[in-house]
């Protein structure tokens, strides 16, 4: 059940959120389960703090993309065997030129901009279908979005607003309240809709989600 409940720290948007989060997940816990808090407070509020999503945004949640390097390095490259440093050296300098001539050559590709999966099209078009309510306004040069979350069809300025201020007394009300609403921020510029953001798990993980791509559909940006 803890963990359960601390995962849902890890979901904290931005470390004024992981903050308060955390201080109320302290309050409701400290009592019941004073080791569990205990060992919480040293390990993962003061020793090693920066692992909820929020962090940094548009960096990686995982390192996944790490250990992808690192089997293809293995199976084709050492065959999984321990080399001696020197000859290490050697391979890995033949790895890093390998490689270099691949994106030389256009068989490998960087991507600088966020790319869109079919499983974000499907989820997106899905979610356009929902027609849900949406709260928007125009800033200096993006317009940001209030989006309803899970099976909610619309929301209340109030609930916005206890959003935006972090009117959590509990966690029990964190966790009611924190992840009812979605902010999603799109460029004015339509062309640019692929650079827009989400404060969902989903965006966090992938760097783009089914409410940035919905979004953009129901505005006919693509």
């Amino acid at each position: 059940m803890l963990t359960y409940l601390s995962s849902l720290l890890q979901l904290a948007q931005s470390e004024r959120m992981c903050t308060k989060a955390s201080s109320l997940f302290i309050k409701k816990w400290n009592k019941k389960e004073p080791k569990f808090i205990e060992y919480f407070q040293n390990e993962w509020l003061n020793s090693h703090d920066c692992w909820y999503e929020g962090i940094k945004h548009l960096t990686p949640s995982t390192n996944n993309g790490l250990e992808s390097n690192n089997r293809v390095i293995k199976d084709e490259n050492t065959f999984r065997e321990r080399l001696p440093l020197s000859k290490f050296k050697i391979l890995t300098l033949e790895i890093v030129e390998k490689w270099s001539k691949s994106y030389e050559r256009g068989l490998k590709q960087f991507h600088d901009k966020q790319t869109v999966t079919l499983d974000i099209w499907t989820n997106s078009c899905q979610w356009v279908k929902l027609n849900k309510s949406i709260v928007s306004t125009k800033l200096e040069n993006e317009i940001e979005f209030y989006i309803p979350a899970g099976q909610e069809l619309n929301i209340s300025k109030s609930e916005i607003d206890v959003m935006k201020k972090m009117k959590w007394y509990s966690f029990d009300q964190y966790k009611a309240k924190a992840f009812n609403i979605w902010h999603v921020t799109l460029p004015m510029d339509e062309a640019k809709w692929l650079d827009g953001q989400c404060n969902c798990p989903g965006f966090f993980k992938k760097f783009m989600c089914k409410h940035v791509v919905g979004l953009a559909i129901r505005l006919n940006y693509c």
